[in-house]
């Protein structure tokens, strides 16, 4: 009985020797890492000349919403002069453009959070997963995580895949975890920057899934904990979420509302043109 005790004492010893050995770098490690890991793809990838670009186009198309007033009203009483700076309004102008540029910055931002993984860095945290021990590693997500960033680096990749392992674990249940248990098995990667949709089809993939899965399995009580865990992560709550979810809606109501009243001033003008030509041919004398 000693003798087993003291190989399962000497075993955790060099378990976690092999632990304090590996060194585990994450961008939530250094104070301005969170914030670097959102913001250095859309600097350094251009993106925001594009959504510069966009905003500005954004905001060209909603002056057509007051050019159609101001003719509106100028067919009713040309007595009022209509002036440049009321048509193209640099506040109108200005506000629109802030919305914009922020619904396209908060959108990347939100996309980064969710994670466009390619497969062979899916591929590579699937093995982690199945390979780690998930309940005797107290830093085991942080480590998975630190393996993935380095070997997606290493694939030539800039940036890391994960900021944190509460991260990785998250991606995890919600795109691997959850579209199993709900039996779509759609589980999404991205290969060469196109949608790989094939992933669960594919024997080795699979398997390697599998294996994932059930390591994952072991590390709760029982399978239906590993539901809640899923839905709590599908329910996230955080402040970020909800001023995104709010912003987004707000956008689409007010595109919604510019865009129906453009419409109908438009439409209310043109009736009026048409009904203006008419009467003027029939009074017209012949």
């Amino acid at each position: 009985m000693s003798m087993i005790s003291d190989d399962s004492e000497k075993d955790l010893e060099k378990c976690v020797q092999t632990f304090e050995e590996e060194e585990i770098e994450l961008p939530e490690d250094s104070s301005g890492g969170k914030l670097t890991y959102f913001l250095a793809p859309y600097f350094f990838e251009k993106t925001w000349i594009s959504d510069i670009g966009f905003s500005l186009l954004g905001t060209f198309m909603s002056s057509f919403a007051p050019l159609v007033y101001f003719n509106l009203r100028d067919f009713y009483d040309n007595k009022i002069e209509t002036k440049l700076s009321d048509v193209v309004s640099p506040l109108w102008m200005i506000i629109h453009y802030f919305l914009c540029f922020t619904m396209f910055s908060v959108n990347f931002i939100d996309n980064r959070k969710n994670v466009d993984i390619e497969k062979k860095a899916l591929q590579k945290l699937l093995k982690e997963v199945a390979e780690v021990d998930l309940t005797g590693d107290p830093v085991a997500w942080r480590r998975i995580a630190s393996r993935v960033n380095y070997f997606s680096e290493e694939g030539g990749n800039y940036y890391s895949v994960f900021y944190s392992g509460e991260h990785c674990m998250r991606f995890f249940v919600r795109e691997i975890v959850k579209p199993i248990e709900c039996q779509t098995y759609d589980i999404r990667c991205y290969y060469e920057g196109e949608r790989y949709r094939n992933f669960w089809k594919n024997p080795s993939n699979k398997a390697l899934t599998e294996r994932a899965l059930a390591n994952y399995n072991k590390s709760v009580e029982n399978f239906g904990e590993l539901s809640h865990i899923a839905e709590k992560d599908g329910c996230r709550d955080d402040i970020f979420d909800k001023v995104h979810s709010i912003f987004s809606t707000s956008m689409f109501y007010l595109v919604i509302i510019e865009f129906a009243s453009f419409m109908i001033m438009a439409l209310t003008l043109i009736v009026l043109l048409i009904s203006l030509a008419i009467f003027d041919l029939f009074a017209t004398p012949h």
